[in-house]
């Protein structure tokens, strides 16, 4: 992808003289793509000139590592993608453009959000058979506008809105102390400033919702600081914050190009969901737009969200195109394509097919881990453990800290915001991201309290929860325990990243938190497997001293818990005890 003045200007200059110019056809969208994901894409430009030398035609493509597939440049990023190319000369650019592909032996051509009312479908099709490409045409989405000419207005003007005295309602629980205010920010400086703490929020609110945010990658990370430092040289980028005071209760990055202004990524707090932040906002931008001449359309872009239904009043359809070489690569196609639209048309059959698709892949992913010549011996402790199996676990209860704290990390009440600067860090590791969702379920659903060792910089480095003991579930074991103190709490679920392990964070965590505990008037226990051994070791680390094990004995359906105590010393009268 060349970094030209020249050909940026011609670029962009040609983006202007299409039939319905977007932003994501620009220049710099394609350049921003460019540098974020130069690892996974590799940029197949096509440019075309006439006689004069004048860009006539610009195709954004990428390739594969393999270079056998093809798709839009800025197919997993824009939401409108599409061909480029002056007035009247869209077929034949096409056909120089699917010619060439044809020539480099590219099988499979994926086209994905290109408008259904683009010049490029009908010419697509043509060019296609030109080139003995099989071409496959579906709905991709409908995306929702808002035609600003086309709103009701009253009498001075003012677009009439839906919802209006529910909107006036939480526009006022959020405006208590400050009235709710629009700020956009535009200049290099300032979102290369702001951009983080969206990020941020936007993946807190993922989590929140059960979901890991693209925004958890650096690479989509990356593409949007590039995005929106490019942008902002032509004014073109936009992040909008609705905010009372300096409180910030929603946030839209956007775009305001050629008449439109873009609504691309929003996101907003969870802790006040119940005001509708995210629908306030939209209602107050379509509101402003409204009293801008220069603006004439809203995009409310990809996904069927209900919100954006109740202000849209037209639609864009987006298609998504696959060009095969093969005949049978084409009719697989084909048929996929039915059987998904006719699985989901049933809620039912759609889940239950998710889950043993799931379920599937997480067998195969298994089996392709693991050599073959150690799966039989693994095979074999499965069943065994299916059939009987005995679980020991040990429970131990805090006495004081053996080895004095560094003071180079803190422990904290764990919130959503260290959920997601977490989910940031550890982007690549699965099994965080998996304890992480179930971290956020649990800060808003059950009665525990959860915690974050940090270091200097507020980093995560370890998670822990406590709760009381007294009825707590061993999940080990699948017994409840039970105390004879009230003042008995549980440390339990704790959990350090891949990249954090070895290094002792566990052991700090535990023994601060444990102190926080005592220091309230607090028992502080906690438990460990008798098989972890690196478990073992840190509570002794962190001042646990072991008072008793619990094992679990099963035979098929048949299980029994029995208590054993250390045969040294005495134990207390006053301790927890466990049944089933």
């Amino acid at each position: 992808m060349p970094e030209d003045a020249i050909l940026r200007r011609q670029w962009d200059a040609l983006v202007l003289s299409v039939e319905r110019p977007q932003v994501f056809y620009t220049y710099e969208w394609a350049l921003a793509v460019h540098r974020a994901y130069n690892a996974s894409l590799r940029p197949l430009v096509f440019l075309a000139y006439d006689e004069q030398n004048s860009l006539c035609g610009i195709a954004a493509l990428a390739s594969d590592a393999g270079g056998n597939r093809v798709s839009f440049l800025g197919a997993t990023t824009g939401d409108y993608c599409d061909f480029l190319s002056v007035p009247g000369q869209r077929s034949q650019f096409l056909r120089a453009v699917l010619g060439e592909l044809r020539s480099r032996g590219i099988g499979e051509i994926t086209l994905a959000n290109l408008p259904a009312d683009s010049l490029s479908v009908a010419a697509l099709r043509q060019a296609a058979r030109e080139s003995h490409y099989r071409c496959f045409m579906r709905t991709a989405y409908v995306c929702t506008q808002v035609s600003l000419d086309s709103l009701e207005r009253r009498n001075e003007g003012k677009p009439v809105l839906p919802r209006k005295k529910m909107l006036r309602r939480f526009l006022n629980a959020m405006g208590r102390e400050n009235p709710v205010r629009l700020d956009h920010l535009r200049s290099r400086n300032e979102l290369q400033a702001i951009l983080p703490q969206f990020m941020q929020a936007h993946v807190a609110r993922f989590l929140a919702t059960g979901r890991i945010s693209n925004m958890a990658r650096p690479e989509r990370q990356l593409f949007l600081m590039e995005l929106a430092k490019l942008l902002s040289e032509n004014g073109w980028a936009v992040l909008t914050r609705m905010m009372s005071g300096d409180r910030v209760f929603a946030w839209n990055y956007g775009f305001q190009f050629q008449g439109t202004w873009f609504w691309y990524q929003p996101t907003f707090g969870s802790d006040l969901e119940k005001y509708s932040p995210g629908f306030c906002l939209l209602a107050k931008v379509i509101e402003e737009a409204a009293e801008n001449p220069a603006l004439k359309v809203v995009d409310l872009g990809l996904g069927a969200e209900d919100y954006k239904d109740r202000f849209a009043n037209r639609t864009r359809e987006t298609l998504f195109v696959t060009l095969r070489a093969s005949a049978s690569a084409h009719y697989r196609e084909i048929v996929r394509y039915r059987a998904s639209a006719m699985v989901k048309s049933s809620r039912e059959l759609e889940a239950a097919v998710r889950s043993s698709m799931h379920k599937f892949e997480s067998a195969r992913k298994y089996f392709r881990q693991r050599e073959a010549a150690g799966m039989l011996p693994r095979l074999a402790g499965v069943l065994r453990n299916l059939l009987w199996a005995k679980t020991e676990v040990l429970v131990y209860e805090w006495f004081g800290s053996v080895y004095p704290q560094t003071g180079e990390v803190q422990i904290r009440p764990l919130a959503l915001d260290h959920l997601a600067t977490a989910a940031m860090e550890y982007a690549d590791d699965e099994k965080t991201l998996a304890y992480l969702l179930r971290a956020a379920r649990r800060l808003t659903s059950e009665p525990v309290e959860g915690f974050v060792l940090v270091d200097h910089e507020g980093r995560p480095l370890h998670f822990a929860w406590h709760t009381r003991f007294d009825g707590f579930v061993l999940p080990e074991l699948k017994a409840r325990v039970e105390a004879s103190s009230t003042e008995d709490v549980l440390l339990f679920d704790c959990w350090t990243p891949a990249a954090k392990r070895g290094r002792g964070h566990y052991a700090q965590a535990v023994e601060l938190i444990a102190e926080t505990m005592k220091a309230s008037g607090k028992r502080p226990w906690i438990f460990s497997p008798a098989a972890n051994v690196a478990s073992v070791h840190g509570l002794a680390k962190a001042g646990f001293q072991r008072r008793y094990s619990l094992s679990r004995n099963r035979v098929l359906w048949w299980q029994n818990v029995t208590r054993h105590s250390p045969n040294w010393g005495e134990l207390p009268a006053q301790e927890a005890s466990a049944r089933i």
